[in-house]
């Protein structure tokens, strides 16, 4: 019996020295917890409550996202309930402008990548196409409008020289304009294709458009066409018949084109202009005539036409029934050849030119000395002006751009 006590009480001593045995949820237990980043086989993690995050996160102000699998961090681009975004080499989520191989992309301020227009806070257009990179150069957007965006990418507006050297104009919602423009006060006309036109176009009429693109609005020589031949042109213009009263104006041929180069008053004949002219009939002729020598009491003025000094023994014969009538001759050399002239050294002919009307056929009695000359009234057939602008005009007439005059009443004009 006491054999058998002792037996127990050694099995019961031996219950009561032996280690408690621990559950796998007490081992756990024990083991670190893990919180915060964690590096697991090359890979960052982010721990809280022990557990591995997946999705977005927001730590210190920086946003990362968490492979929804692993949970694993993630870099570079990533697709998240229909939008990209793109996160750095250290996961964080970028916003702003990215450069990613060789092309530019704009996440905004919740990291999405941005597409089609945007304003950015320099109030600068831009455009991202459909996969998000930065659009440069011309862009048609969905409304069949062209825009062009400049090598950084901003919208242009204003006038713009593309590299094939063409200009256009974006206006002030940056799309490319065509038709009729009016800009800083001048004319312009863009084609179809949006680009400048310059020299003659037809649309319902002919306009003229410079080398800088402006309309010069077709001047009354434009409309003439007796004058294809020639290149600077004297229009002189009264309002009727029966006024001595004139306007004078010249005008030069550039690309095929009129330019009015100088506008003055000026005098015809006393009684305005001839319907059929008569010598001593103190009317002016009507037409287009070409110019012959110039002339003055004093050294040339600078003029490129033939130039003749006038001297007190110059006259000019008006007698119809001399061989030399409408001629200049020297009157020392008269030798009784005619019974009248008219003298040549007076002030009205300190400047002038001859209009070469009746000096060819000299037609008797059809009207002589038909000059261009300096007057502050009418003259006795001739046209005249003041003699700043008859010096004027003697400098600008150019041999070579074969000038013409034309003297007609405002009613005729149609007929050159």
């Amino acid at each position: 019996m006491k054999i058998l006590t002792r037996i127990v009480l050694i099995i019961l001593c031996g219950f009561m020295i032996l280690p408690p045995v621990q559950t796998a949820a007490e081992e756990d237990s024990t083991q670190a917890v893990k919180d915060g980043w964690v590096v697991e086989l090359g890979k960052q993690f982010y721990y809280q409550d022990n557990q591995a995050v997946k999705g977005w996160l927001d730590i210190n102000d920086s946003w990362y996202y968490f492979d929804l699998k692993d949970g694993a961090a993630s870099t570079g681009w990533i697709y998240d309930k229909g939008k990209w975004y793109f996160l750095k080499s250290n996961g964080v989520m970028q916003t702003g402008w990215l450069l990613d191989d060789d092309r530019w992309y704009f996440l905004n301020s919740s990291g999405a990548m941005q597409t089609g227009w945007f304003l950015d806070h320099n109030n600068r257009w831009y455009y991202l196409n459909s996969s998000g990179a930065m659009q440069t150069g011309w862009l048609l957007d969905h409304n069949n409008r062209w825009y062009y965006l400049n090598s950084s990418g901003a919208m242009q507006t204003g006038w713009l020289l593309d590299h094939n050297n063409r200009w256009y104009y974006l206006n002030s919602s940056g799309a490319m304009q065509t038709g009729w423009l009016y800009n800083y006060n001048q004319w312009y006309y863009l084609n179809s294709s949006g680009a400048m036109q310059t020299g003659w176009i037809y649309l319902d009429d002919w306009y003229y458009l410079n080398q800088s693109g402006a309309w010069i609005p077709n001047t009354i020589a434009d409309q003439f066409t007796k004058v294809s031949n020639n290149h600077q042109l004297i229009l002189v213009t009264a309002a009727g018949y029966n006024t001595n009263k004139a306007k004078i104006r010249t005008f030069e041929k550039v690309d095929n084109k009129w330019f009015e180069r100088l506008n003055v008053d000026g005098f015809i004949g006393k009684e305005g202009f001839a319907t059929v002219m008569s010598e001593g009939g103190k009317r002016s002729p009507r037409g287009k005539y070409t110019i012959g020598t110039a002339f003055g009491r004093y050294q040339n003025p600078g003029t490129q036409l033939p130039y003749r000094q006038i001297t007190a023994d110059d006259v000019w014969v008006d007698d119809s029934s001399s061989s030399l009538y409408n001629t200049w001759q020297k009157a020392s050399e008269n030798n009784g050849r005619w019974s009248s002239a008219e003298r040549m050294d007076i002030s009205a002919y300190n400047y002038g030119f001859v209009i070469n009307y009746n000096t060819a056929e000299r037609i008797p009695g059809a009207g002589s000395a038909i000059f261009f000359h300096v007057s502050s009234s009418y003259t006795l057939g001739c046209t005249a002006t003041a003699q700043n602008n008859v010096i004027s005009i003697l400098k600008w007439l150019d041999p070579s751009k074969n000038p013409v005059i034309i003297q007609t009443p405002e009613s005729e004009l149609g007929y050159y």
